[in-house]
């Protein structure tokens, strides 16, 4: 949600503010500005929601309270963003794209949204 929502919301607003700016140096400062920002605040549930999906006879995660407490305990807080600039990369990229394909495809799939 927050990459869906922010990213054009941001590219929208740096290209008001800096209208000389091709779309996709806008798309490239959203991705880079909001992109980071989305992602380290949706890590610490994704890892949660990752750890009960590997459990899958729940020995170790029995719910997602117990998972959270379970982590921090055995592996301290940073343990919740393990794995946190791979992800960022990736969904930086993903969404880069997905933002771009968005733009450019929808008017072709409903012209009359865009009247």
């Amino acid at each position: 949600g927050g990459f869906l929502g922010i990213i054009p919301v941001v590219r929208g607003e740096i290209s008001k503010r800096y209208p000389d700016l091709s779309q996709d140096q806008a798309r490239l400062a959203a991705t880079a500005i909001a992109g980071p920002l989305c992602s380290m605040l949706s890590h610490p549930p994704d890892t949660i929601k990752t750890c009960l999906q590997g459990d899958i006879e729940r020995a170790s995660y029995k719910d997602y309270v117990s998972g959270i407490q379970k982590l921090i305990r055995e592996r301290g807080i940073a343990s919740l963003w393990a794995g946190a600039p791979w992800r960022i990369f990736r969904q930086a990229c993903c969404f880069m794209l997905f933002d771009k394909i968005n733009t450019e495809l929808a008017p072709l799939l409903y012209p009359h949204a865009f009247k």
